[in-house]
């Protein structure tokens, strides 16, 4: 079962963020979007009272945004991804959102390959996306 994130799960966050991204998210940057971003909303997945899975929502009026998602690299292939994701389109449904978009490195196979599951399409590809100059593919699906 998904949970909101709190104040208290930030250093678990930060701790994922590192472990999951090359460009992770600072402390600052974490409490930015749980705290002063309006429209993101902080969602975590815990196993033993650890935090195993992690994602930021944007909702603003039709759509929903993963602004950010990540799964423990040691808690890979638990369908962990998944439960998050459908969990997500559930409450960007109750929130009033009808599609969902959001942006995956070009050389994530893995993940693209779940959300091409999950019924995301390509709608583009950003060139040079990411700091390291890595290509964005923007997915988008209906809820």
């Amino acid at each position: 079962m998904i949970e909101i994130m709190r104040k208290e799960d930030l250093a678990q966050i930060v701790d994922l963020e590192k472990k999951c991204f090359n460009d992770a998210w600072n402390l600052e940057q974490v409490e930015n979007e749980l705290e002063v971003n309006p429209f993101s909303n902080g969602y975590m997945l815990k196993e033993n009272d650890k935090v195993v899975a992690y994602a930021f929502m944007w909702e603003t009026f039709e759509m929903a945004q993963i602004a950010r998602i990540g799964v423990d690299p040691d808690q890979r292939k638990k369908h962990y991804g998944q439960k998050m994701m459908e969990e997500l389109f559930e409450k960007a449904r109750s929130g009033g959102c009808e599609y969902m978009s959001l942006e995956v490195r070009e050389s994530n196979t893995a993940a693209i390959k779940l959300y091409e599951k999950l019924g995301f399409v390509t709608v583009n590809v950003s060139k040079g996306y990411y700091s390291d100059n890595e290509n964005a593919i923007v997915m988008t699906r209906a809820l």
